[in-house]
């Protein structure tokens, strides 16, 4: 492969850098392939200023990070209030001088906050430099979980967005279905998919992952990566476990990588597992920042869950962890709208079960079919036939191609 020699580009999040999530996933491997390829790399990441300050301090002078460095410089309050976002879009000042002083080529923006772009677009101006944005979700989420006039000013913001967006030198999306929505705002975006980093997220040996889990041999596991809470509701799992016959529910463990994100969802969580009778089949652990033992610890389950809600708004996405599932080889219980992106990949594949996230008869079924042997073994023949079609290599080396097309030298027509 061709390298694109003398280029630097910086690359903007709005998360606290590194995390354990799938959003820091995309950006490390992006980060390091194209960092193999150019001069240098810089990831600007976001702080809270709750941290105590020796952290904070650690986080802005920079961590080198194998083949780049992540420098997280932003202020970033995660709360979704008209005047904190008014501070978080201050916040993202430190960013733009950050982006003078290095003079990148690309200016990179992971669009998974609304502050980033606006400060970004006026970086890119002042230096001549290209500007990507990268789409992972619809900007209308941020509308769901707003009112009155948080709402209206997000709502504002969102509109910015879209403004930069068009004027943007290329603009990638992960799903087919958020290129058809962009299209309709004027966009046009490149297809770069999310995928699973195959090399890390593989089958590891099941039953001694459960023995370093305490798990027994004869549970039935079902895992869900990340933090429940906000849209991802698993009571109605909850529901659809204690439907079924007590030989079966006895064996069912569901296993919790990340716990909760709030609060008041986890204390709901619990209350229904205690009415239900199901507390002592639930095995919460906590995030895993290191893939590889996220990988092991999803290889000791039998099915991965996504849980979603039920609005439109959230049909084009497709959650990172469909993928990684996919790539240790789990089939999947997913909770989603008939009609959206993940319903109609799963369909496609055939590789699992797609349920209305209130049809607790499609979701016990599922559950059911779990305990069939030859059907779990027909649908995990058809997880690691896909698994090549999901390696996060491929739209990795898109993406580059793509940016030696937008730095080669402009022609006149």
């Amino acid at each position: 492969m061709v390298k694109i020699k003398n280029n630097r580009i910086i690359i903007i999040s709005g998360y606290d850098l590194p995390f354990a999530g799938a959003p820091w996933r995309r950006i490390e491997y992006f980060a390091d392939f194209i960092s193999k390829q150019m001069m240098e790399v810089y990831v600007v990441g976001a702080i809270s200023p709750s941290r105590n300050l020796s952290q904070v301090f650690r986080k802005a002078k920079g961590i080198i990070h194998d083949t780049f460095i992540i420098l997280n410089l932003q202020w970033r309050i995660n709360y979704s209030n008209w005047f904190i976002e008014i501070f978080n879009i201050l916040g993202t000042i430190p960013a733009l001088f950050a982006s003078l002083a290095l003079r990148p080529k690309i200016v990179f923006v992971s669009l998974s906050h609304l502050e980033q772009l606006p400060t970004m677009y006026i970086a890119a101006k002042l230096m001549n430099a290209r500007l990507i944005v990268d789409v992972r979700d619809p900007l209308e989420y941020w509308l769901k979980w707003t009112k009155g006039f948080t709402r209206k000013f997000f709502a504002l913001i969102i509109m910015i967005n879209y403004s930069i967006i068009r004027r943007a030198d290329m603009v990638v999306a992960v799903t087919p279905s958020l290129v058809s929505l962009l299209a309709k705002q004027g966009v046009h975006a490149q297809l770069v998919m999310n995928g699973a980093d195959v090399r890390i997220f593989q089958p590891y040996p099941y039953y001694e992952a459960r023995r370093k889990l305490g798990l027994s041999d004869d549970a039935v596991v079902i895992v869900f990566s990340g933090r429940l809470g906000g849209y991802y509701d698993a009571t109605p799992l909850l529901q659809a476990v204690a439907r079924l016959p007590s030989e079966l529910k006895k064996k069912v463990v569901f296993l919790l990588v990340g716990g909760f994100g709030d609060a008041t969802y986890a204390r709901k969580f619990v209350r229904v597992a205690k009415e239900l009778r199901l507390s002592s089949n639930i095995k919460v652990l906590q995030p895993m920042r290191d893939a590889r033992t996220l990988a092991e610890i999803l290889s000791a389950a039998d099915v991965g869950v996504i849980t979603r809600v039920t609005s439109e708004v959230y049909d084009p996405a497709i959650p990172a962890k469909f993928y990684e599932y996919l790539a240790c080889g789990l089939p999947v219980i997913a909770l989603a709208r008939r009609g959206s992106e993940l319903w109609r990949q799963i369909e496609e594949w055939d590789v699992g079960f797609a349920c209305e996230p209130h049809d607790l008869d499609c979701i016990t079924r599922a559950l059911e079919k779990i305990f069939d042997e030859s059907s779990m073994e027909s649908m995990r023949a058809n997880v690691l036939r896909v698994r090549p079609l999901i390696d996060r290599r491929w739209a990795t080396e898109k993406l580059y191609k793509l940016l030696r097309e937008l730095l080669e030298p402009r022609r006149d027509a």
